[in-house]
């Protein structure tokens, strides 16, 4: 069982439980994604918008390695043996939130604990369909189009049960997103939002979006991967698109 569990009770305060890293990663994974469906959806696939789904595409992926690493290193709520829950405690929790009662959860509960390995999972499915369209063809697009759409349902759920948690518990979990505190047991916070090395995975995500951003060829339609220098063709390349149109 996780040790984040808690019962609302009358010494309850506002506690610091989500540190700089996770909020931000919150905040930006979300931007990003929505970026990237909103413009792989509207967004002509030839068009000068649709390099920046594909940035923001490759930036979604780093982040999820920077929390994929936060969570093993990363303070007691942002760690993810603090939210990996059984089978019984997710089905308990799922249906107490139909019924009534059940547990509180200072840190992640069993349903966004749910979500969240979902979503991390389909992000970097997502970023691997995308960089191997090229190679893979129509089927590696049919895959890609496939986990957007799913992401997107798991995103809607999520949302759904924060909304129902708010309401519910009169707890705004939006919000201590945001700040970082929720209601709980004085001794149950972090001691640090830990604000340099949220500083270092911004710094992280930035330097990555803009090496991307400068080893983008649109010419060739290529992009050169920061660091490890491997080049990935993503779709057709420009001369090709060029021959083709004009042939129309």
């Amino acid at each position: 069982m996780s040790d984040n569990a808690d019962h609302r009770g009358g010494d309850e305060q506002r506690i610091l439980v989500w540190d700089f890293p996770v909020r931000f990663f919150h905040l930006a994974f979300a931007a990003s994604f929505l970026g990237a469906f909103a413009i792989g959806q509207w967004a002509d696939d030839h068009g000068s918008l649709f390099p920046v789904h594909m940035l923001l595409g490759g930036t979604m992926v780093l982040m999820v390695l920077l929390r994929v690493v936060w969570g093993f290193v990363g303070p007691r709520y942002a760690r993810f043996s603090s939210f990996v829950f059984g089978p019984a405690e997710v089905f308990s929790y799922l249906r107490s939130t139909m019924t009534g009662g059940g547990k509180r959860y200072t840190g992640h509960n069993p349903g966004s604990s749910l979500a969240i390995f979902a979503l991390l999972a389909l992000a970097l499915g997502l970023g691997v369909t995308g960089a191997f369209m090229a190679q893979g063809g129509d089927l590696m697009e049919e895959l890609h189009e496939i986990l957007a759409y799913a992401m997107v349902a798991v995103v809607g759920v999520h949302v759904a049960g924060v909304l129902w948690h708010t309401i519910r518990h009169r707890e705004n979990l939006p919000l201590s997103m945001i700040d970082g505190h929720k209601a709980g047991k004085p001794d149950g916070g972090i001691r640090t939002a830990h604000p340099m090395l949220g500083v270092l995975f911004v710094a992280l995500t930035s330097l990555w979006a803009y090496g991307l951003a400068r080893g983008y060829n649109p010419a060739t339609n290529q992009v050169t991967i920061p660091i490890l220098g491997q080049t990935l063709q993503l779709g057709e390349d420009g001369g090709h698109r060029s021959r083709h149109d004009d042939d129309d």
